[in-house]
């Protein structure tokens, strides 16, 4: 979930502009497992672009890296949650909007 200081950001037409651009640009492919998102029922696959350097109040105005493509990455669901240290045995559930809904527990 984004934090306070960057929910403006995320929630902008510019950075879904630039999310989508960049995310077409990598073919819908995760950048660390390689594992590709299918088009399904006519919607756009669901991404996450990360940003390598984390968004801080230090950097949030900075926009080289807030919208800079070098400090972007496409990632699946799986390999952001194992950035952001969240166990693979759990899984954030999100609805269409990238907006965390639940969590599942894999047991």
């Amino acid at each position: 979930m984004a934090k306070e200081f960057s929910k403006n950001i995320y929630n902008s037409q510019r950075w879904r502009k630039v999310a989508r651009a960049y995310a077409e640009s990598q073919h819908y492919v995760c950048e660390r497992c390689h594992n590709r998102s299918f088009i399904r029922n006519g919607k756009l696959p669901r991404f996450i672009v990360h940003h390598k350097r984390h968004l801080s109040p230090e950097n949030v105005r900075d926009d080289n890296t807030v919208y800079g493509w070098s400090n972007l990455e496409l990632l699946c669901i799986y390999c952001h949650n194992t950035v952001h240290g969240v166990s693979l045995d759990r899984e954030c559930l999100f609805d269409d909007d990238g907006n965390p809904i639940g969590i599942v527990d894999h047991i």
